[in-house]
């Protein structure tokens, strides 16, 4: 075998480290940096990670050089004894254990004190013209399994050895879509938040932060209350809190308009223990949140806050409130189950949108997305303002493609932007708005044509 051969690795506030790689050993490339500029924004305060298929071992001395005590695997015994190598040659040998192994062995296991797991998911990407081509051991390392993938053979391991308190980082091909897939993760009641993405050639590389929905803090369920908006306000000051009820007495939807429910519908609120001017703007979280729902319910989205069929139906609603005497914020999501008549409008529900499902199903799916968006936790980096912006103007977008237009006292406007509060941006008369509240604003579905 031809010996190493010395690959510049430098990143941010990392390196610059002369690695030395061995032929069959995955050289660092753009994945890597794209990684280990995510992992930059997780201290660990001496912590345990652990990386699945250390490679090179760049990785896990950027856990180490982040306060992590790391547990580095790796299948391929070159690439264990590269690691091992690159980690003594730059001064991480205290903080970095490497050891051979990986996910599907039978004595490889996950210890009870990680807190975080880190890979870069197998993917087959062509080396450039002045890259070595691949190793057959380097291309096994590489190679997704067919069906689901690695990364869904990881998900069932931390499901049935129920390590539901860890942070997983994971770098997925997304376009072309490889066969692991962040969606998997969400059907199984895990939030998933992008922390960072680019585009290399023909494929588009994703870094996601996985963990299970509220780190095993149970749902409050009632039967009936006045109201869960009210409700939340006495769920524990910690964690991650929500209520859901059968029956809402005394429902309120945006400027104390009523909302009226039955049974059957999802009525729920959660307790935002964090500080409002620690998160994105409520505008923007309530119209991102607003988005990501109508995105699964299969429905149109009607700024600020409103969950509609193609024709205006209000199906459902989001709501944000706060107040000067309790830290943090209450989010309130009503949808209905099944169609209505309200006032003179035929409103659907879920059922009509999306299928059959059981208020629970629609609640879990739906919990996963809020907390993708909002749930905190110091190994998972804060939502991105601007791609929380791209998420709403995109699900806009889809109801104005059809058609639906705006009225701005009295005159015909175009809607033309969401900004970083979450307001609306309208053209009209030749003049440009910003609105942050409804009462000027009426929308017109008379035109819309259906998908």
């Amino acid at each position: 075998m031809e010996g190493p051969k010395k690959v510049n690795f430098a990143t941010g506030r990392f390196g610059p480290w002369d690695i030395d790689v061995l032929p069959s050993v995955y050289p660092p490339r753009e994945d890597t940096v794209l990684l280990c500029t995510s992992l930059s924004r997780i201290e660990g305060k001496g912590r345990k990670a652990l990386e699945i298929g250390c490679g090179s071992g760049v990785v896990s001395m950027v856990l180490a050089e982040m306060g992590w005590k790391v547990e580095a695997y790796d299948i391929n015994p070159f690439a264990v004894s590269c690691s091992r190598a690159n980690v003594e040659k730059f001064g991480y040998g205290a903080s970095v254990k490497v050891s051979e192994g990986g996910l599907g062995e039978h004595s490889w296991c996950i210890s009870d004190d990680v807190e975080l797991v880190v890979w870069n998911l197998p993917y087959l990407t062509p080396p450039s013209e002045d890259e070595p081509m691949l190793e057959p051991m380097e291309e096994a390392s590489m190679s997704d399994l067919p069906g689901r993938g690695w990364s869904y053979e990881l998900l069932k391991y931390l499901n049935t050895h129920q390590l539901h308190e860890l942070v997983v980082v994971a770098l997925f091909r997304t376009d072309p879509e490889s066969p692991s897939r962040t969606s998997d993760w969400s059907e199984h009641g895990w939030s998933c938040r992008k922390l960072k993405s680019v585009r290399i050639g023909d494929e588009r590389l994703g870094v996601f932060a996985l963990w299970k929905t509220g780190f095993g803090v149970p749902v409050v369920e009632v039967e009936a209350c006045d109201s869960t908006m009210d409700y939340a306000i006495g769920l524990p000051r910690e964690g991650w809190q929500r209520v859901i009820t059968d029956i809402q007495k005394s429902g309120r939807g945006r400027r104390g308009s009523t909302w009226e429910s039955k049974e059957g519908d999802l009525i729920a609120s959660w307790r935002i223990n964090m500080d409002i001017s620690e998160s994105p703007a409520p505008g923007l979280l309530q119209i991102s949140i607003g988005a990501v729902i109508s995105d699964f319910l299969n429905c149109d989205l009607k700024w600020p806050n409103d969950l509609v069929s193609p024709f205006g139906g209000k199906i459902g609603g989001i709501l944000i409130e706060a107040n000067s005497s309790t830290r943090g914020f209450r989010l309130g999501i009503g949808i209905n189950s099944t169609s209505r008549m309200i006032e003179g409008t035929i409103c659907p529900g879920w059922r009509d949108t999306l299928g059959d499902f059981s208020r629970d199903f629609i609640f879990n799916a739906i919990d996963s997305k809020v907390s993708s968006i909002i749930e905190g936790d110091d190994r998972i980096p804060e939502s991105n303002s601007t791609y929380l912006q791209i998420l709403s103007w995109r699900a806009l977008s889809r109801s104005l493609s059809r058609g639906v237009s705006i009225i701005y006292n009295g005159k015909e406007g175009r809607v033309i932007g969401i900004d970083s509060d979450g307001f609306i941006q309208i053209e009209s008369s030749g003049e440009r708005v910003v609105l942050s509240s409804t009462e000027e604003l009426d929308w017109s579905f008379h035109n819309v044509t259906q998908d």
